[in-house]
């Protein structure tokens, strides 16, 4: 039974890390857009 709940938590912060990188890379391409929008002092 630990077995299962530690393999879990381990899968659950990889799931959340994952998301976390997913939404990282959406910010920088939202930004990167942005920026060639004629904002390019914000680099």
């Amino acid at each position: 039974m630990s077995e299962i709940e530690s393999v879990g938590r381990k899968g659950y912060c990889l799931l959340s890390l994952f998301i976390f990188l997913f939404l990282f890379a959406l910010l920088l391409i939202y930004l990167y857009q942005r920026s060639f929008s004629g904002v390019p002092e914000v680099l």
